[in-house]
């Protein structure tokens, strides 16, 4: 066996011992892992027909079909039994261990902040499930809610779902504007903060352009794998 094999097993084994390690954050603080915030978010008005943005849209890896739920719930989803977990899914690399645990301390303890509500769902009944009770309480009759759950690297499909006020989202059209680029036009979803008074002040994004939490509304794209519920007023009239 070569030493880096023994090495990267060593790690491993540090990983699997890291219940909550320093990496660890939750998605809705949208630090983005492998991306700086200051590139990820724009401004608000950067929406209007006409204006030039560089998108960046957090790259996705091919995701697998939902387990059905009796199958979901029979595997165990808990940072209590990460040795399991591994051994489960094994041969499983240093990076993914360290995904898997990343996934597992973000379902188990998110970070929201007051007045917001998040869960991960690791089938369709129970993606399907959270969708019907959050938008009975928290998305009908009301424009500026809405309910966005993100895929997680998993060996399995895992969506991280929070709720955000007030927040609008978006189905924008982009066109290139450099000749033979491609695609030459797509479309992305965009999610916008409106009121970010209780974001942290050492956020990239803020420092990079001088301003303050509460000062500006922030955007950001989703994924393509990402999924958005809203109520159907709003989804008419998103622009």
């Amino acid at each position: 066996m070569s030493y880096g094999s023994v090495e990267e097993k060593d790690e491993q084994a540090d990983v699997l011992n890291q219940v909550k390690g320093e990496g660890s954050h939750h998605v809705h603080a949208h630090s983005y892992k492998n991306k700086k915030e200051a590139d990820v978010f724009f401004f608000h008005d950067m929406l209007r027909p006409g204006s030039l943005i560089t998108p960046t849209i957090p790259p996705t890896a091919s995701m697998p079909a939902l387990l059905s739920g009796d199958v979901a719930d029979s595997i165990p989803f808990s940072t209590e039994h990460l040795s399991d977990i591994i051994t489960m899914f094994a041969p499983a690399s240093l990076t993914m261990t360290r995904e898997i645990r990343w996934t597992l301390d973000t379902c188990e303890h998110p970070r929201t902040l007051p007045g917001q509500k998040a869960g991960c769902a690791t089938s369709l009944e129970s993606l399907r499930g959270r969708y019907n009770v959050t938008a009975a309480r928290k998305l009908s009759g009301s424009s500026s809610e809405v309910v966005t759950c993100h895929d997680l690297t998993y060996p399995y499909s895992v969506y991280y779902c929070h709720t955000s006020r007030p927040t609008s989202a978006y189905m924008v059209t982009l066109a290139s504007v450099e000749e033979g680029a491609s695609p030459t036009t797509m479309e992305v979803m965009a999610v916008c903060h409106l009121d970010t008074s209780l974001w942290s002040p050492k956020n990239s994004f803020f420092e990079l352009h001088n301003v303050r939490p509460g000062d500006v509304a922030v955007c950001h794209f989703l994924t393509k794998l990402s999924i958005i519920w809203v109520t159907v007023d709003e989804h008419a009239d998103a622009r």
